[in-house]
């Protein structure tokens, strides 16, 4: 007979999966409910009551908060503009270097959000001279998109940008949006200073945004053509709808921009997994899901509230995923292009709260409040969640900080698992796995691969990305060694590691939870390629939360024995030898882990990783330690034992 827990789990994935599969086209049937463009018509009203009511919010801005905006804004004052050459940007083309423009190019931008923030907060016009100049740098950009996006989106591909070919990427929408929320607070402001201005605003922006947005539909994050989709898709598209409110005058071009964007959009819910995972991990869910509620916000905002998303369960669970690989402080479950750290902005997680009245979203969105927005409590690197978090501010204030810590979580669709010993806390041990396959969004080749922590800290740890280059979205990404499968927790059969590709993944997957433990279960053989020359190799995961301890058992069947086959465990800290068969793993704060094996079973070995890459080193200082232990045992099949307790 099937468990009681095991059948409600099955059961209501059931019920969720054929929810979801009424959600094709969802938004634009909504849309269309509403009379579409007819339920546009308050949209100038709507502008001037929210300008009103931003203008009341930002005189409510406490005192203390309000003199470290202005200070923030001070410091941006008679300082030379960064300078964007074009020998830097084809630094990309010519060695594979992306990080030197990016950096001039987000400081840019940055210092002239901070000084639009700074304005609008004081009101003075102190910093309307000092804004002009950073308008006019960023206005005579010859592109707004990265170099890295140059391929694909321009008809001259990588290189320099054809001024005449005009790339709407993540960024260039972003640039976008900054600069129609420009027009939109200051444009009496700025047609004092000269109408010259806001023209060409005006002229920038239709070139750049609407004109490519409305004329094509080959550009691949539109979804039109077809393709999986991901964060491009909704953080464009949201970036595209707000700047079309805020700053397109022409009625017929803006509902036009509207009606797109919600017909793009929805390709992005069509194929979202009736579980709500976001197999690119939760720094992206940051602008996939997050973006998506920021778009869902503004549809009902403009529409006067005749749009209700509040009954779509997909919707819901796209938003609670966030939690749901939530582990302590600011560490997330980092699968995929993930770091382990990650500052989840509260006004995002607030958004999917208030639409589906749900207290643990507003709590954790609270708890993300507490511990990112420091002193000053707001956002000051994005207009747009400074705004949003004029008001979100008012209900977080009054709600309990709290992060779920929900002691398990089981993502079918994702094949993902994450534990805890105790719900509600992080002490203790937790422990997270995945299945999946190796042409996931942002994919590592990592299935079979988990990670483990202690008292919310990390011992056995998913290394997470390096700083991006050429090399990282290029044919050469998986000679990266943060991508192989021998640098996750992951098995070397024969001598072989992953492949990428979606044939190469976990088969028979499978959760059960009893009374006394979970267990996860996979077939990893296929993960590899034909080389490891392995029939089955099963991964089950046990986890007993009472004694605090994860048992890795697997039991395999090679076709022929090549060369040995190892476990790999990378670990952020020492490894130490109690005695034979136990190595204790300590993470530089002082958590311990112990892990037991059979000394008769494997020998081991251990191996420093440096950690000398800028973003890694973000959340890992210093050097990894990888742990291997490889088989002796000459025979085609096998099984063994691994605990960490």
């Amino acid at each position: 007979m099937m468990h009681k827990r095991v059948f409600i789990a099955v059961l209501l994935c059931a019920i969720t999966t054929a929810s979801v599969a009424q959600t094709k086209g969802y938004f634009y049937k909504k849309f269309s409910e509403q009379g579409k463009n007819a339920s546009l018509n308050a949209v100038d009203s709507i502008k001037a009551a929210q300008l009103k009511q931003i203008t009341e919010l930002i005189k409510a801005i406490p005192g203390e908060s309000k003199s470290l905006i202005i200070a923030q804004a001070d410091k941006q004052v008679n300082a030379p503009w960064e300078i964007l050459p074009l020998s830097v940007f084809n630094e990309f083309k010519q060695t594979g270097n992306r990080v030197n423009y990016e950096n001039k190019y987000f400081a840019r931008r940055n210092r002239f959000t901070a000084l639009l923030i700074g304005e609008i907060t004081e009101q003075k016009g102190r910093y309307l001279p000092e804004m002009v100049n950073g308008l006019g740098a960023i206005l005579e950009e010859s592109t707004w998109a990265l170099p890295a996006h140059m391929k694909g989106y321009q008809n001259a591909g990588t290189g320099l940008p054809d001024t005449e070919d005009p790339v709407l990427d993540l960024f260039a929408s972003q640039t976008a949006n900054l600069l129609a929320n420009t027009k939109y607070l200051l444009k009496d402001q700025l047609n004092a200073y000269s109408p010259l201005l806001i023209k060409r605003i005006d002229f920038e922006l239709n070139k750049r945004i609407f004109e490519p947005f409305l004329t094509r539909n080959d550009l691949s994050w539109m979804g039109f053509k077809g393709g999986k989709m991901n964060n491009w898709n909704t953080f464009i598209n949201t970036n595209v709808l707000n700047t079309a409110l805020l700053a397109q005058d022409d009625k017929g071009r803006r509902d036009a921009t509207v009606d797109k964007t919600i017909r793009s959009i929805d390709f992005f819910l069509n194929d979202y997994p009736a579980d709500g995972g976001c197999d690119e991990g939760p720094s992206y869910w940051a602008i996939a899901g997050g973006s998506l509620i920021q778009f869902l916000d503004l549809l009902s905002t403009f529409t006067n509230q005749r749009l209700d998303f509040s009954k779509n369960q997909l919707i819901h669970n796209i938003g609670s995923y966030i939690y749901k690989v939530h582990i302590d402080q600011n560490y997330y479950v980092n699968f995929a292009d993930a770091g382990a750290l990650s500052a989840q902005d509260p006004l995002k997680i607030y958004l999917f709260g208030k639409l589906f009245n749900d207290p643990q979203l507003l709590q954790f969105a609270a708890y993300s409040r507490h511990k990112n927005s420091g002193a000053v409590g707001y956002n000051l690197g994005d207009i747009s969640l400074f705004l949003g978090g004029l008001s979100a501010n008012a209900v977080l204030n009054s709600t309990t900080p709290k992060a779920p810590q929900v002691q398990q979580s089981w993502l079918p669709n994702l094949q993902v698992l994450a534990l805890r010993q105790t719900a509600g806390t992080p002490k203790g041990l937790y422990f997270a796995a995945k299945g999946g396959n190796n042409n996931e969004s942002h994919n590592h080749n990592d299935v079979g691969n988990f990670i483990v922590y202690k008292d919310g800290l990390p011992v056995v740890i998913d290394a997470g990305v390096g700083t991006y280059t050429r090399q990282t979205f290029g044919k050469d990404r998986y000679s990266l060694w943060f991508m192989q499968s021998g640098w996750h927790n992951c098995p070397t059969l024969n001598g072989a590691d992953q492949q990428n590709g979606l044939r190469f993944k976990a088969n028979d997957v499978s959760y059960k939870t009893t009374k006394t433990q979970q267990s996860l279960s996979m077939d990893i053989a296929a993960a590899y390629p034909a080389k490891a020359q392995v029939n089955s190799w099963q991964r089950t995961f046990n986890f007993i939360p009472a004694k605090g301890t994860l048992t890795l058992t697997e039991v395999y069947y090679l076709k022929q024995l090549i060369a040995p086959s190892g476990l790999n465990f990378l670990v952020y800290g020492t490894i130490t030898e109690e005695h034979k068969g136990s190595l204790k793993l300590t993470n530089p704060t002082g958590q311990t882990v112990m892990l037991t094996y059979n000394p008769a079973v494997f020998d081991y070995k251990v191996e420093l990783r440096p950690v000398d890459d800028a973003r890694l080193a973000q959340s890992w200082a210093g050097s990894l330690s990888r742990v291997t232990l490889t088989l002796k045992n000459q025979q085609l099949k096998g099984k063994h034992t691994v605990t960490f307790n």
